[in-house]
């Protein structure tokens, strides 16, 4: 799919001044928290490209650590944080270089990795992650994104997950990275959801996250749901 008909699916000039209060959207934690149960059944770690003040992070974490409650298989995984936190290098729709500059915050649980992805994305770096499960990818710029995803091919899979957190908005950065690097790389890929969220940039054209799935000719298996789940179904089944 080109950027071309990806625009089709985003929102339209001053959406969002109209709209604003009027849908409800589901929040960044709802979708990083699918995210994270359909990676379940997906050997591999967690990685995060962006990480600001660490709310997406914790909401990871938090999800990761429910799973592994109830899990096994869950409990060898572990999440990396990657972000420079001197802020956005450049200009990004209407935000200025050295936007979202934050100290690095304390993120119990998760490898922090600090520095300007070209910098810290290293083969070293990428031999202690191994295989990704999910990456959640919130670099904003065409760049950074490239930048991540290129560093990412070798260690993604089948059923490997990549989450765009500004996919489509006033600046389809994201997007045009993605289309780009798998049209280059002959990768197969498998839009699984889009949704709708409030603009990055402030801007006021409405966003889109986007969630993909790395497809092969191997099966995969579906993650089922977890054991509080299950009983809870089974109880209501006799109501």
């Amino acid at each position: 799919m080109t950027v071309e008909s990806l625009l089709s699916l985003g929102g339209v000039d001053d959406d969002w001044a109209r709209s604003r209060g009027l849908i409800t959207y589901p929040t960044r934690a709802q979708v990083l928290e699918t995210a994270v149960f359909l990676s379940r059944a997906t050997p591999g770690n967690i990685v995060e490209f962006g990480t600001y003040r660490g709310y997406s992070s914790r909401v990871l974490r938090d999800e990761l650590w429910r799973a592994k409650l109830w899990d096994r298989k869950q409990w060898k995984k572990k999440i990396f944080a990657c972000d420079s936190f001197e802020g956005l290098p450049e200009d990004y729709e209407k935000l200025p270089a050295g936007n979202f500059a934050t100290p690095v915050p304390r993120l119990f649980g998760i490898r922090i990795v600090k520095g300007f992805f070209e910098d810290s994305l290293t083969p070293a770096l990428a031999a202690e992650v191994g295989r990704v499960s999910l990456a959640h990818l919130d670099a904003d710029l065409y760049s950074s994104t490239m930048t991540a995803l290129e560093w990412l091919r070798p260690l993604l899979g089948p059923g490997s997950l990549l989450l765009f957190d500004e996919f489509l908005g006033a600046d389809p950065a994201e997007a045009r990275a993605f289309t780009e690097w798998t049209a280059r790389h002959g990768i197969k890929t498998e839009l699984l959801a889009l949704f709708g969220r409030e603009p990055s940039g402030k801007d006021s054209r409405s966003d889109r996250r986007a969630l993909y799935q790395v497809v092969s000719d191997k099966p995969l298996a579906k993650p089922a749901p977890l054991a509080p789940v299950r009983w809870r179904r089974r109880l209501m089944s006799t109501w």
